[in-house]
């Protein structure tokens, strides 16, 4: 019998995060001033940063200071290592309006490329573009993470990850996981 409830909470927080995706990724992109029309390249992030170490430290910081718990810490990196790639579409987040990462500067150029790239770039795009992470949630789907950057040339962009609560029927960024700025 309790396999059977723990099926039935987990089926239940899955189709609750679910729902609550959009208004997560809206938040999130709001939260780094988006605005209500913007650019999103294509491919999804897998990681809330730079790689999976990152990861892991990120989330040991968060159980540390008590914002989640180990049990919410390890079913996040559970959902990180079983992000399959794939590609946001014109549906998959509102507004936004999708760039081809063939099109989108390779991050390892030289300067000279970089700055080749990024101006080819601003004469289709006229502004930098937004990469967003799918969030990852904690075990109860009440804690999420979202991964974002705006990329905007060579020598200018910002990102980071944050953790949000899902309270009061809305998500609300509780913690900055990291951020970055060039």
């Amino acid at each position: 019998m309790n396999k059977i409830a723990g099926l039935f909470f987990l089926l239940i927080n899955m189709t609750a995060s679910a729902q609550d995706r959009a208004s997560l990724l809206r938040t999130a992109l709001t939260n780094v001033n988006a605005k209500d029309t913007f650019l999103l390249r294509d491919s999804v992030l897998a990681h809330i940063s730079y790689d999976a170490e990152g990861d892991t430290l990120a989330l040991a910081d968060l159980v540390r200071r008590k914002f989640i718990t180990q049990a919410d810490a390890d079913h996040m990196l559970l959902q990180i290592r079983h992000h399959k790639p794939h590609m946001w579409t014109m549906d998959s987040i509102p507004h936004a309006v999708i760039v081809p990462s063939k099109i989108t500067p390779a991050a390892a150029l030289s300067p000279k490329k970089s700055g080749k790239a990024w101006s080819t770039y601003f004469k289709l795009y006229k502004s930098g573009y937004y990469e967003v992470s799918l969030p990852v949630f904690s075990l109860d789907g009440t804690y999420a993470i979202v991964y974002t950057t705006f990329q905007c040339g060579a020598n200018c962009g910002n990102g980071g990850a944050t953790l949000y609560h899902w309270e009061n029927k809305a998500w609300k960024p509780v913690k900055n996981v990291f951020s970055w700025e060039k």
